[in-house]
């Protein structure tokens, strides 16, 4: 694990496409904390500063299925 300064996120950290690239296991749009549980809301700041990680309510690499089936 990493240690050293965190940031915290207004809702959870999501992994990005940067993530994946840079690690397979990582797939964009899901939850840091299932693959790492001490990580939900704050995470390392260097995560972030490689953008490996996005607010939740801040990504946009996916459709909210509901939002278009309800519309």
């Amino acid at each position: 694990m990493t240690s050293g300064p965190r940031v915290t996120a207004k809702t959870f950290w999501v992994w990005t496409e940067t993530a994946a690239a840079a690690n397979p296991c990582r797939i964009p749009g899901v939850p840091v904390d299932q693959q790492f549980s001490n990580y939900g809301t704050s995470a390392p700041a260097g995560w972030l500063e490689r953008e490996y990680i996005v607010d939740a309510e801040d990504y946009e690499g996916q459709v909210d299925l509901f939002g278009v089936v309800n519309t």
